[in-house]
């Protein structure tokens, strides 16, 4: 099945296949963490069921994760996902462990951060730029990046909670997604470059880790 994603968003692909992969006379129960706008409701098949959690916005589960758990029973979800979030946590391993508690003994996990160690994030800090999520002294306040992972700390934090089945890299610029303008096309262009380059050396040309993992037996 071909499903056509955002230029932004391609690290939901290898979530989204494997997902639509899942046999389909089964019902299977989604907890997408730090949901957001909900990109990935749209794009899963009928048999699962979505639920989201976030700290703010319209979700079944409004949390901060930095001070509540999750209102859920253990073993409750068949595949849980956490883009991008637990970097905006105080405590990432905490909400580690809430996720394994409340997914079912076979559940699966898509869960990913982005590496801020490529060099992007490197040409900011040797010229000084500040990017959005990076306020000083506001930081905890408004949910900003709290921590700063490379690749190999990324990994290293999953695979201490998971059996890691694969890892998928990727590079995508925000301005990429207005791919009509001269300056999209440019940033799609230089996106499949930079793509291009990652398996030669993720820790520089990967934005984002994707980790699909299961419950460590």
């Amino acid at each position: 099945m071909r499903i056509k994603l955002r230029s932004d968003a391609p690290y939901l692909k290898l979530p989204l296949e494997k997902i639509n992969a899942l046999p389909k006379n089964k019902t299977y129960k989604l907890l997408d963490v730090g949901a957001g706008p909900k990109h990935l409701k749209s794009f899963l098949p009928k048999n699962v069921r979505y639920h989201s959690l976030d700290y703010g916005g319209v979700h079944d589960y409004l949390i901060d994760l930095d001070k509540s758990k999750i209102p859920v029973k253990s073993g409750t979800y068949d595949i849980i996902v956490c883009f991008e979030t637990l970097e905006h946590t105080l405590y990432p391993k905490k909400v580690l462990a809430e996720l394994l508690r409340i997914a079912k003994k076979d559940a699966i996990f898509f869960l990913s951060m982005p590496n801020e160690y490529n060099f992007y994030c490197r040409l900011n800090f040797l010229f000084e730029r500040k990017t959005f999520i990076q306020e000083p002294f506001e930081i905890a306040e408004k949910h900003l990046h709290i921590h700063y992972p490379r690749v190999k700390d990324i990994i290293v934090l999953f695979s201490k909670y998971f059996k890691i089945l694969k890892v998928d890299y990727n590079w995508y610029s925000r301005t990429g997604s207005n791919s009509k303008s001269f300056r999209g096309k440019l940033s799609l262009f230089m996106d499949k470059i930079i793509n291009s380059l990652i398996i030669l050396s993720p820790s520089l040309f990967a934005r984002n880790v994707m980790v699909y993992g299961v419950k460590k037996q």
